[in-house]
């Protein structure tokens, strides 16, 4: 096949190539209609019936487009130019999780099935909608760098290979996640996705798949009539639960196995709770080693002592730096119970309640207007809202099925959202909004009022949006920057600001945000969050577990790492110099001495947390995917 990059395709530039298999070519692209990456598949076309092929290869594309989900893909067309053939997908920045398990080895349980139960969700949501993946496997699931799983070729390309359509009609999946009833050439179910799931949990807890064999005859054998091993036979110290769970998704029968994803979801669930409950941690058993002869033991011990004396003068100058450094807090975690048992940072808090609202999309945003009112935006275009002080919350309404991304509410009771389709609304009350429409098709991100005249609104190729009329109108403010920015946040001055963004990109203000200079950046990671204690201390989080703090008002920043969690997605100033950060697998940074040092707490939820918001009585809420909203009190 013909190489493409550099070539114009329809509305699609092809910039490079991203990898390539049996069906075809994956470039990733760039929509110089609606200014967006994307990838695109390029088919390699071989059915003996072409035109058949072109038919069902639309209608496919079209049917796939309808599948709107945060774990799923997105398709959102299809190219037919010349002899070429097409998808036109969402561009996710990340890794394929095959590549994770081959470069990890094998990944800890809790890892496994936060991700499984990702990967469930988008499967149990294509299967209510008619669609069947049929080759669910770790090279088809990419993880993006903020840890959500996404799942790629939901069913287009395979079901495009069927019997009738192929000229062999060859049997359609790939060999090591293949049920039985597809390798006998049975009809396909969705119970063939759940049986291909669990092998896929299975390589993620083991590093391969439940049965590897030298032949394809062997493996399509065993998968009929043979039992893998337990994963507690792998990984000495694993639950019966577990192996329970992966045993019942790899049930010869069909009718065996789970019924549906959200039962799977439902043991994983349990089985989550089993693993918190657990006081040692198991990645897998100790390789038994042969005996060293007593030549190796001396070389090994002569080599010891000649390290452990080089290490010595290392030791004697740093360790008393460490101990005196409030570094070494990072390296400490603990449970959410021992937060709020401890009166240095949780005084007067004492549980943690968890809300899990009737939708599945992701929580984006959080606002507690007072100690009993807030509003919480989603995915797929949910507004929450609770009027209870959080004990309750209710969908108030749906604007138009796009994606949300962040809610504000003035003092004077009007409500700002911000999402996809350059979509701004506003309104007096939580279930009766007006939209206005900005020119172009961007991705708004972030909503913020300086006071009640002017407010800033960010979003995807460096837009930033002033307002000096309280949100009626809005202006296109110029930049250097064309990358996504997060987040807005001026100091009490209200003249000084700092954006951050995609990339490392951070941007600062001195004259209340007409202009905006583009600092030198100190990381190639994305920056989430930005917030400010007050006219000198602030915090700004990002990816790779990175924390970055100003005590000159953002003209320089020092960096602090946290191996423990990679994704921050949120950090706040609560009370006094006490800080919070939230963060992916229901983590929980806070630091009570304005940033300088942290503990890491862990909520049990193992999701991730989207965004903080505080009432005036000072309890903490805080916003997560998979629509979760988690009340700290």
């Amino acid at each position: 096949m013909v190489n493409l990059v550099g070539r114009i395709i329809e509305n699609y530039r092809v910039e490079s190539l991203i990898g390539q298999g049996g069906m075809g070519i994956v470039y990733k692209g760039y929509d110089l209609k609606l200014d967006r990456p994307v990838a695109i598949k390029i088919m390699n076309i071989q059915a003996a019936d072409l035109s058949r092929f072109i038919e069902r290869f639309r209608r496919e594309a079209k049917n796939q487009a309808k599948l709107i989900h945060p774990n799923i893909v997105t398709v959102y067309g299809f190219i037919e130019e010349k002899g070429l053939l097409g998808i036109v997908m969402e561009y996710v920045e990340g890794r394929g999780l095959d590549d994770i398990i081959h470069k990890q080895g094998k990944l800890h349980p809790y890892d496994a099935v936060y991700i499984t139960k990702q990967v469930l969700s988008g499967v149990g949501y294509a299967h209510s909608k008619g669609f069947i993946h049929r080759d669910i496997k770790p090279s088809n699931i990419l993880i993006n760098h903020e840890g959500v799983a996404k799942i790629m070729d939901f069913g287009i390309s395979k079901s495009l290979f069927e019997k009738g359509v192929t000229a062999t009609g060859a049997k359609v999946g790939t060999v090591y996640y293949m049920s039985p009833e597809q390798i006998r050439g049975e009809r396909v179910t969705h119970h063939a996705d759940i049986y291909a799931v669990g092998c896929t949990l299975y390589e993620m807890l083991t590093g391969q798949p439940p049965f590897v064999f030298e032949s394809e005859y062997d493996i399509m054998d065993a998968h009929l009539k043979k039992t893998p091993k337990k994963i507690s036979q792998i990984i000495p110290g694993a639950p019966k639960l577990l192996d329970e769970i992966v045993m019942r998704a790899l049930a010869k029968d069909p009718n065996e196995r789970y019924a549906h994803c959200d039962e799977f979801i439902k043991d994983l669930n349990r089985l989550e709770k089993v693993l918190t409950e657990m006081h040692s941690q198991f990645a897998g058993g100790k390789r038994r080693r042969k005996k060293p002869k007593k030549a190796v033991n001396i070389s090994l011990f002569v080599g010891f002592i000649i390290v452990l004396l080089a290490l010595s003068w290392f030791v004697y100058k740093q360790v008393d730096e460490l101990f005196k450094s409030k570094q070494l807090d990072v390296l400490k975690q603990y449970s959410i119970e021992s937060l709020f048992k401890s009166s240095d940072y949780f005084r007067g808090f004492s549980a943690i309640e968890k809300t899990q609202l009737p939708i599945k999309s992701s929580v984006n945003a959080i606002k507690m207007v007072d100690n009993r009112i807030g509003i919480a935006v989603a995915d797929s275009g949910y507004v929450i809202a609770t009027t209870n002080g959080g004990a309750k919350w209710t969908v108030t309404t749906r604007l138009d099925s796009i994606n949300l991304h962040d809610v504000y509410v003035k003092s004077n009771g009007s409500i700002f959202i911000v999402g996809d389709s350059s979509s701004i609304f506003y309104g007096k009350s939580f279930n009766d909004f007006q939209v206005l429409r900005l020119n172009g098709n961007y991705a708004l991100f972030n909503i913020n009022f300086i006071d009640e005249f002017t407010g800033f609104i960010l979003g995807n190729e460096g837009l930033i949006l002033k307002t000096v009329d309280g949100g009626k109108s809005w202006r296109n403010i110029s930049v250097s920057a064309s990358e996504l920015l997060y987040q807005v946040k001026f100091l009490p001055d209200n003249k000084n600001g700092i954006i951050v963004g995609k990339r490392g990109t951070i941007l600062k203000t001195t004259d209340g945000g007409d202009t905006w200079r583009k600092l030198k950046p100190f990381t190639t990671k994305y920056l989430k969050s930005v917030d400010f204690l007050n006219e000198k201390v602030g915090l700004i989080v990002g990816g790779g577990g990175s924390i970055f703090r100003t005590d000159n008002g953002g003209e320089s920043w020092n960096k602090m790492e946290f191996k423990q969690v990679r994704g921050l997605n949120k950090v706040l100033f609560i009370k006094d110099e006490m800080a919070v950060v939230a963060a992916n697998k229901g983590m929980l940074l806070i630091s009570k001495d304005s940033g300088y040092s942290w503990k890491l707490f862990d909520t049990h939820t193992f999701i991730n947390l989207t965004d903080i918001s505080t009432s005036p009585r000072g309890d903490i809420y805080l916003s997560a995917i998979f629509g979760t909203l988690l009340h700290i009190k």
